[in-house]
């Protein structure tokens, strides 16, 4: 049986030329989706939960939505659709920083986004909207097209993998999970011990390596340099 595609959705008509008008929307059912999810975790969408959201019956909710992961889809479409493009910078790093940073905002109020972005990215209307948005930032970047493409691959799996160090370094929700200071603990005890000199070389200067929102910036940036858009000098 051939494996089903989730961007099937993106290629059936949204509404039908004949028959009744439908009663819900690609965006309203997206939106539900994306209130359980941001409050309950992506494990708790359903199609009968996001049926009863919409106030639907589950077999209704197929007209528009074939499969779970059609229906993570519109998410993921859904969210890229929070960019903003404008911007008063025109260089190709500062715009390309500014939508990382965004992607990093983005990410913190969908908490269960930053793995799905690595593993299955969305080919909706506004994803491609912000590949092409991207793209424009390096227009005047001489670099050719498969690699501005790599570089946008790269700043996203960078994004999503210092959001989820960040989101795992929270306070557990549950109390009999192990916390971050904790784990700190551990990892202290263990460099201490000298079984790590390299790794308690590297790890020494660590409490001064900034805010995150500067070792953010600094991954990207230093990434973007070495793939040969530096900073405005």
């Amino acid at each position: 049986m051939p494996v089903h595609d989730p961007a099937d959705v993106w290629r059936r008509p949204e509404r039908s030329a004949v028959g009744p008008k439908p009663e819900h929307s690609r965006n309203g059912i997206a939106a539900a989706a994306l209130r359980i999810a941001d409050e309950e975790g992506l494990a708790a969408v359903s199609i009968r939960r996001v049926a009863t959201s919409v106030g639907a019956g589950a077999a209704s909710l197929y007209r528009y939505v074939k499969s779970h992961d059609e229906l993570v889809e519109l998410m993921m479409d859904a969210v890229a659709g929070e960019y903003q493009f404008e911007t008063t910078d025109d260089h190709p790093q500062g715009r390309l920083l500014n939508l990382a940073r965004q992607g990093r905002s983005i990410m913190h109020r969908h908490p269960w986004l930053a793995p799905l972005l690595i593993t299955r990215p969305s080919t909706g209307p506004n994803s491609l909207r912000f590949l092409d948005g991207t793209l424009a930032a390096m227009e005047a970047v001489d670099l050719p097209g498969p690699a501005k493409l790599q570089v946008v691959a790269m700043m996203s799996a960078i994004t999503s993998a210092f959001v989820q160090n960040e989101l795992a370094s929270l306070p557990p929700s549950d109390p009999t999970e192990g916390s971050s200071a904790d784990r700190g603990s551990h990892i202290l005890d263990a460099l201490q011990s000298g079984e790590y000199p390299h790794l308690a070389a590297a790890m020494a200067g660590h409490s001064g390596a900034g805010s995150s929102e500067e070792q953010f910036t600094n991954a990207i940036t230093n990434y973007l340099a070495g793939a040969g858009i530096p900073a405005w000098r």
